[in-house]
């Protein structure tokens, strides 16, 4: 209604010569150069909503990427939290994935964003996040996890597997791992043998070892 006012208001006023010239102007400086600070605003709300209809219809790979980032900063640079550092980015990559499957058909585009995305934002602190990775595993493994059933705690540990393929410092992360694993073996404190050797082999196939 009021777009419509100010038109009428516009072929009324001014000449017909500088009319588009001045208007074209006019939606520049009051709509486009806003057009990204409230796309970026109105899409995290859409993220953070889980409103796949809604996303279905804003497909920018530039918003998704920038959601990633900001969001995975917030959890990767918050060193009082590094406890669950692990578990949040488990979280956070599983909602990625649902929405990734769910608004944009696993579209490759979007898929090799969220990838991008999260291996900028999982090395943001070097070394640290390889590490947390490494304890995130022992506690995992250690035969204190009741109640856990094999299967679940396979299901687990491929998902990490997913993070660990993000790390640059995965030479940081051996370390820590066999470590622990040594621990574990020496002291009696693994959960299961065989599920000990599966994640050493898969962790040999990501390595290419």
């Amino acid at each position: 209604m009021r777009l419509n006012e100010e038109n009428e208001r516009c072929l009324l006023y001014l000449d017909a010569f500088t009319r588009k010239p001045l208007i074209a102007t006019a939606e520049r400086q009051l709509l486009e150069r806003h057009i990204p600070a409230i796309l970026d605003k109105g899409f995290m709300m859409l993220m953070d909503g889980h409103r796949i209809e809604d996303l279905q219809r804003m497909y920018s790979l530039q918003a998704i990427s920038s959601y990633i980032r900001r969001t995975g900063q917030s959890i990767v640079m918050d060193e009082e939290k590094d406890k669950d550092m692990v578990s949040s980015l488990l979280e956070f990559k599983a909602s990625l994935d649902s929405i990734l499957e769910e608004s944009f058909s696993k579209n490759e585009a979007f898929c090799n964003t969220i990838k991008d995305s999260f291996e900028h934002l999982i090395n943001l602190r070097q070394n640290r996040p390889a590490e947390l990775i490494a304890k995130f595993l022992d506690e995992k493994l250690r035969d204190g996890n009741k109640g856990t059933s094999e299967e679940e705690l396979e299901g687990t540990l491929d998902k990490v597997l997913v993070l660990f393929r993000f790390i640059q410092g995965k030479d940081v992360f051996e370390a820590f791992y066999k470590k622990d694993l040594a621990k574990r073996l020496l002291l009696g404190k693994s959960a299961s043998i065989d599920t000990e050797k599966s994640m050493i082999s898969k962790l040999k196939t990501e390595c290419g070892s």
